[in-house]
């Protein structure tokens, strides 16, 4: 015999307890029985139910049909789906189906340009679309728990009522029995509610601290916006800094002992309320609007109280923190824009050195806009060739001749006008924009050198900026041997440049990079000497041909006799050690005689000439064979 699940239970009752169920989970769910009749248990499943395909409704049964305790289907468009059997008399009998939900919230995005919408319904499907819940695995699998155990007494009841039921063939619909029938319901109910506290917690308590979690901060937020629009409150974002350092000296055991201690210091402050709302990050929402002096006060007191030295079972742990704010409704009237502006502040916070804090400023938010811009255009400036290379001479001081040349970058936008590589190159690095754009450098400067070479112009060599971006990738190498091949430059004919801060930041790794360079034969130049760490004694073990000093001491040399000093005998030593010195910045002719004085190799700089396109050196060739 076919036993009907709507047969078996009191739907009235079960629709009531499933509808609790999603108002604390934000899961819905829907029976559906071995014929196919749909029992709707929440009324909100109807907003998800036209996205769900036949396909994954057939794969679901079909893994419970092999054996599945648990069914769940992922949709190449990012929704997931769960279906849960329910057995009575050890016959599968009917199906809970769960809402369809996200696993990240990257995955609603993702589903939103994948979907096509009907412009007359598009708003109407956006709205459904963030009523979707995002639910992570480690949740999902508690709630997963939760409705098998549903099912699991759902299957007990439906066991009890088909044995009397089988009995009495006639099936007697009589009251006593549907009362006994509301009754087990009632205790079936009662046992499932005693998990209300357990699911309750998981959706909006941090399970490792028991503070607020992210979602019951988001709603408490929204709240009082929406029931005190006129009352003003601050958001402050407290990130502890390196925190994965923790974790990788002490152990997980450890760094999250360190998180509960601070949640409970923070919290202990009486403030506000103190959330967890991620890995190592706390909100703080503190009542009412302050001055800036006050909430700076505030930001400083939290510092001093978290930073610092934190012992642990006898280990020492070092905290420094640095903490965003925002002030409602000044930085926004939303719990979304407030959040996105307290993060940018705490970012930048994090740029600026860390153990500090920062009062969110729209020139912040201005700054990412123009950066994002800038990224833009420069992602197309990579295609559409608005690159240029400029090329600065370096004059030899004997006979002030141009006898090298360094090429720089400059980027005409259609857009932005002139940009200026102060403005880009680190957005580049950053983008990882460099190595492409490197890549472009060293394939121009090379073609151009090798056009020159051709044409017979008396010089040396063309020197070219090397981003440590670059010397860290694993194809530079390759990179530089194919450019070379496919120009058909002499390898003596190049100059790799590499800053002293640079080369600093990974001395054994950029040696050996350096080393391979020197064995192609390629020249190396040591760029902004004096500028960073001015390390004499590391110069003996860097295999390098030139030396340029960095303009910071020229300018110097004539004021100043303390730099006079240094840079007469940075020359001497260098000489000892048959390198090749070129000053940078040179602006005057009282500079040139200093220099001259001291033996200088080259100058380079604006008094002999800016850089300049190609052309423009071509006519400074054609002037000096006419000397």
């Amino acid at each position: 015999m076919d036993y009907r699940v709507s047969d078996m239970l009191n739907i009235s009752e079960l629709k009531d307890f499933m509808e609790s169920i999603y108002n604390m989970t934000g899961v819905a769910c829907v029976i559906e029985d071995i014929q196919g009749e749909i029992i709707n248990m929440v009324s909100e499943y109807s907003i998800f139910n036209n996205l769900e395909s036949n396909d994954c409704h057939l794969n679901i049964l079909n893994q419970i049909n092999r054996g599945k305790k648990v069914a769940i289907h992922k949709c190449n468009n990012g929704l997931v789906y769960v279906g849960i059997p329910i057995f009575m008399i050890k016959k599968h009998v009917g199906t809970i189906f769960l809402s369809p939900i996200f696993f990240r919230e990257s995955h609603r995005e993702s589903f939103k340009r994948w979907l096509n919408f009907n412009d007359s319904h598009k708003q109407e499907c956006l709205v459904n679309i963030e009523k979707i819940p995002v639910i992570g695995w480690r949740k999902l699998k508690k709630i997963i728990k939760f409705f098998c155990s549903s099912s699991l007494i759902l299957g007990k009841i439906g066991d009890k009522i088909i044995k009397d039921l089988d009995k009495n063939e006639m099936l007697n619909q009589s009251y006593r029995k549907l009362s006994n029938v509301y009754k087990r319901l009632s205790i079936a109910q009662n046992e499932l509610r005693s998990q209300y506290y357990e699911i309750e917690k998981i959706a909006y308590y941090d399970q490792l601290t028991g503070l607020p979690n992210w979602n019951f901060f988001g709603i408490e937020v929204e709240n009082r916006i929406k029931e005190n629009p006129d009352e003003g409150f601050s958001i402050f974002q407290i990130d502890l800094d390196n925190f994965k350092n923790v974790n990788d000296i002490f152990g997980y055991e450890y760094g999250d002992k360190l998180l509960r201690e601070i949640g409970n210091t923070l919290n202990s402050l009486h403030m506000g309320m103190v959330s967890r709302s991620s890995g190592n990050e706390f909100l703080i929402l503190k009542d009412k609007c302050e001055s800036v002096e006050s909430l700076n006060n505030t930001a400083q007191y939290i510092l001093n109280t978290i930073s610092g030295l934190w012992n642990l079972d006898g280990n020492e742990i070092l905290i420094s923190v640095s903490i965003g704010i925002t002030v409602y409704p000044k930085h926004g009237d939303k719990f979304t824009t407030l959040i996105r502006n307290t993060d940018i502040a705490l970012n930048k916070t994090k740029l600026l050195g860390k153990n500090s804090y920062k009062l969110f400023e729209k020139s912040m938010y201005d700054e990412i806009l123009k950066k994002a811009e800038m990224e833009k255009e420069l992602r197309r400036a990579v295609q559409n060739n608005e690159l240029i290379l400029y090329y600065q001479p370096q004059v030899d001081l004997k006979t002030r001749k141009a006898v090298s040349f360094e090429a720089l970058i400059r980027w005409k936008n259609p857009k932005l006008g002139w940009v200026m590589p102060l403005d880009f190159i680190s957005l580049a690095e950053e983008t990882g924009l460099i190595v492409p754009i490197g890549e472009w450098v060293l394939k121009t400067a090379c073609m151009q050198n090798k056009v020159w070479k051709n044409k017979g112009y008396p010089y040396d060599f063309i020197s070219i900026n090397v981003s440590p971006i670059q010397l860290k990738d694993k194809n530079f190498l390759s990179i530089v041997k194919k450019i070379l091949k496919e120009t058909q430059l002499e390898s003596q004919h190049l100059e790799i440049e590499i800053t002293e801060s640079v080369m600093m930041e990974s001395l054994e790794g950029n040696l050996k990079v350096i080393n391979e360079l020197k064995g192609m034969g390629i020249r190396v130049a040591l760029d902004d000497f004096g500028s960073g760490y001015s390390s004499l004694n590391y110069l003996k073990s860097i295999p390098i041909n030139t030396l340029k000093i960095d303009k910071t001491f020229i300018d110097g040399i004539c004021k100043d006799s303390y730099k006079d000093i240094i840079t007469e005998e940075i020359i001497k030593l260098a000489h000892r050690m048959e390198l090749e010195v070129v000053a940078e910045g040179v602006e005057g002719e009282e500079q040139i005689q200093s220099l001259r004085g001291k033996n200088c190799n080259k100058i380079q700089g604006y008094y002999f000439g800016k850089p300049m396109p190609s052309e423009h050196i071509e006519t400074l060739f054609k002037k000096q064979s006419a000397i």
